[in-house]
């Protein structure tokens, strides 16, 4: 909020200084069209919006000039005939604005933080998929924390949360050497370049707990997009987050969107392709010819792309060739991979998630798709926290391949049966298997935990902390709006006293007439009321509290004005310039007599600008009347002596 929030009261207060200043009519609209700007520039892909937005400012741009025109004088005799002819241009202007603006294309969100990153450097030196066995292998296993989740379909589009994604493989281990830049409530939609999706999705709005994480990764849903509650830093290209804070107990909010294809798309999905994608197809030296004859057998008779990635997971889930075991050899390297896919050994098929996951990832590159591999953990069921609530534990630690299908964007898949995560083989049956002597029966394996419920979280126009969300957006923008209205109040008032104080230019009769004003209201701003029907006599009359150092330039002041009011002859240049002389020692009078609190009083004081109030029925004219009769405008600063002359 603070960048918007700056633009928009630098913007306005540049508009406001420049309309008091006059000038070139079309001056003030400069400030608030570079804001404009601005605001497309940082809040791109909402385009209905802009464009809804876009239209309203121009309407207001537009009428704002031709009424600054009419009152130059420079559109038509009168106000009837300036908005006849004006008002259908700047409506016809506007429209054909708008529909241009609506069939332009538009492009990504601008986000300022790319221009100088702040990487967090300590995230690299993390090995998220080697640490999925140790968690899954923890006695008793811990509860991490929960999750709140609500969705705009009122269904549960995921069935677990991420915490690492790594699409860079050097042939020993996956990493993700991409940085983490200083996150804020908004983060960037497509910073994927060409990557953006363009199929359904959902968008999904959740409430992370954190009872104890031993890591700075924080578990994320889909795709974020917004984030508060805590300070975080985030990954631009794979949508993570790390937290920045020193702590291990925390909860947070985000919003994310999922995208959600139907069977028939995926059934006619392709690979994706592009140099943003290089990184994520890229094979690294020293690759096994062995492993190419694996990637040929596992996809033998797949007819489609998305079949081929069906048959890899089909082929990695075979409990006969690769048994799910805890107690299988770790790592992910060629060498790894190479003795899981290829060995005769039944012992070297015994494997878990890390080598299922990096498995398929491999395989995939070698037909040409783009992958990667994610870490995090399943949702567990939502009965201890409600509707809605699913538990975090170690648990449910899991690793999986991500493909890019194009138009689709990353796909998850499931080479691994998630329904024994934390199964282990005792040590003597592999031997068995090998040939080898059991010496005690297998244990019966525990039983799988719940799956999460599909359909049992609240929608999102039902969810009470989206209601509340919403809440305290439109109290922040009220609130926003109260304090830069009270931040430009003052400037607005200085600005339009400094230019009505401008009134030293014309003939000497108004010149005259003009300082009597500018007395009349420096006389306002300390407590002297401003009545249309006071004469000037009377108003020196008025005045008399503020005592003699005031009355004073007042006395000599109102004799130079009726001169210039009633005498047949045009006022002379010395009596311009004494009268304005006067005024600038009644001002001083007016300053030496108070304090500075109610000198600040004083030219913050509006009353100036209100002009003169009517005098009740019934009131006396007086000779004030009898001045505007004669052709006298005080107010508008303008003398019609000759009028007054001529009556006379």
């Amino acid at each position: 909020m603070v960048v918007p929030v700056l633009v928009l009261w630098l913007a306005t207060a540049a508009a406001v200084a420049l309309a008091a200043l006059g000038g070139a009519m079309l001056a003030p609209l400069m400030p608030l069209g570079a804001a404009f700007a601005v605001a497309i520039a940082l809040l791109g892909g909402a385009e209905r919006r802009a464009t809804a937005a876009g239209a309203v400012l121009a309407l207001a741009s537009l009428g704002f000039a031709l009424a600054r025109a009419h009152r130059r004088g420079g559109v038509g005799a009168s106000p009837a005939g300036s908005f006849r002819l004006g008002l259908p241009v700047v409506l016809v202007a506007v429209l054909v604005g708008a529909a241009v603006a609506a069939a332009l294309p538009s492009g990504n969100r601008a986000d300022p933080r790319t221009l100088r990153p702040r990487p967090v450097t300590s995230v690299a030196e993390l090995d998220p998929l080697a640490q999925v066995r140790g968690q899954l292998t923890a006695s008793p296993p811990r509860r991490l924390g929960t999750v709140t989740l609500a969705s705009s379909t009122g269904r549960l589009p995921v069935d677990r949360v991420t915490t690492a994604v790594l699409g860079d493989f050097d042939g020993a281990s996956w990493r993700n050497h991409d940085a983490y830049l200083s996150a804020g409530t908004t983060l960037p939609r497509d910073a994927d370049g060409g990557l953006a999706t363009n199929g359904p999705t959902v968008t999904v709005r959740a409430h992370v707990t954190i009872d104890r994480l031993d890591t700075p990764l924080l578990p994320v849903v889909g795709r974020p997009i917004r984030l508060s509650g805590v300070p975080a830093a985030f990954d631009p290209r794979t949508g993570t987050l790390v937290h920045t804070a020193a702590a291990s107990s925390y909860q947070y909010q985000l919003a994310a969107t999922v995208p959600t294809p139907g069977a028939g798309r995926l059934a006619d999905a392709v690979p994706g392709s592009g140099p943003d994608l290089a990184r994520y197809q890229t094979i690294p030296p020293g690759l096994p010819p062995a492993l190419v004859q694996v990637a040929a057998r596992a996809t033998a008779g797949a007819r489609t792309a998305y079949a081929e990635l069906t048959a890899l997971q089909r082929f990695l889930r075979d409990p006969a060739a690769f048994p799910y075991d805890l107690a299988g050899r770790p790592g992910h390297s060629y060498g790894s991979l190479t003795r899981l896919l290829t060995s005769d050994d039944p012992r070297e098929g015994h494997s878990y998630a890390e080598q299922h996951a990096a498995a398929f990832a491999l395989l995939a590159r070698i037909k040409g798709f783009p992958s990667r591999i994610a870490v995090g953990y399943l949702l567990g069921p939502d009965t201890a926290g409600g509707r809605g609530v699913f538990t975090l534990s170690q648990a449910r630690a899991h690793a999986w391949p991500e493909v890019y299908l194009a138009g689709i964007g990353w796909t998850p898949f499931e080479p691994t049966d998630t329904s024994r995560l934390s199964h282990s083989e005792p040590p003597d049956t592999a031997s068995t298997a090998a040939g080898g002597m059991a010496s005690a029966p297998t244990p019966t394996p525990p039983s799988p935990p719940s799956p999460p419920k599909l359909s049992a979280i609240p929608r999102l126009d039902q969810s009470h902390s989206g209601a509340g969300q919403q809440a305290r957006q439109l109290a922040v923008a009220v609130l926003v709006a109260l304090a830069a209205l009270l931040a430009l109040l003052p400037l607005a008032i200085v600005s339009e006293k400094a230019r009505r104080r401008r009134r030293r230019a014309g003939p000497p009769g108004q010149r005259v007439a003009a300082a009597w004003q500018e007395a009349r209201d420096r006389l306002s701003e300390w407590g002297v009321r401003l009545v249309r029907s006071r004469s000037a006599s009377e108003v020196v009359g008025d005045a008399a509290a503020l005592g003699p150092p005031v009355i004073e330039p007042l006395g000599l002041l109102e004799p130079l004005l009726s001169r210039a009011l009633y005498s047949r002859q045009d006022a002379a240049e010395a009596d311009a310039a004494r009268a304005w002389e006067l005024v600038d020692l009644l001002r001083r009078r007016l300053r030496e007599q108070g304090s500075w609190p109610r000198r600040l009083r004083a030219a913050l004081d509006p009353r100036p600008l209100l002009g003169p109030r009517a005098a009740r029925s019934g009131a006396a004219s007086g000779p004030g009347e009898a001045g505007r009769t004669r052709g006298v405008r005080l107010r508008g600063v303008r003398l019609r002596a000759a009028a007054g002359r001529s009556g006379a």
